[in-house]
């Protein structure tokens, strides 16, 4: 089943191979900020929330970085990066985003990258 899943993800991408979106967001009901990220555009995975804004895209920012030099490509580095992610002071409870806000950012992924491509 999840083998389907993922090969209906990958055909319904709009991010190219090795683009990653990332962002931070604010959760509706914990009212925490919490830092996402996409591989495919349609899929919007969790890894960090804090109260303070500032925290949540700080971790963006140590996502984007760890991303960059490589360092998630091991799945095992990967698990352990956002295992201790966790682990920061001011961390909360991730909670699952409502459907209608990850329509929401699957939309803006796209949006952004009909901008970068220059089509309307």
């Amino acid at each position: 089943m999840s083998d389907v899943l993922w090969q209906q993800s990958a055909l319904a991408s709009s991010l190219e191979d090795h683009q990653i979106a990332c962002g931070v967001m604010r959760h509706p009901v914990t009212r925490n900020w919490q830092t996402w990220f996409s591989l495919y555009g349609t899929d919007i995975t969790c890894i960090f929330a804090s109260k303070d804004y500032g925290l949540a895209q700080a971790v963006r920012q140590m996502f984007v970085v760890e991303l960059r030099s490589g360092c998630l490509v091991d799945s095992d580095r990967a698990k352990t990066f956002i295992a201790d992610l966790q682990q920061l002071a001011g961390s909360e409870l991730i909670d699952p985003l409502p459907q209608r806000n990850l329509e929401t950012l699957a939309q803006q992924i796209c949006q952004q990258l009909k901008t970068e491509q220059g089509v309307e």
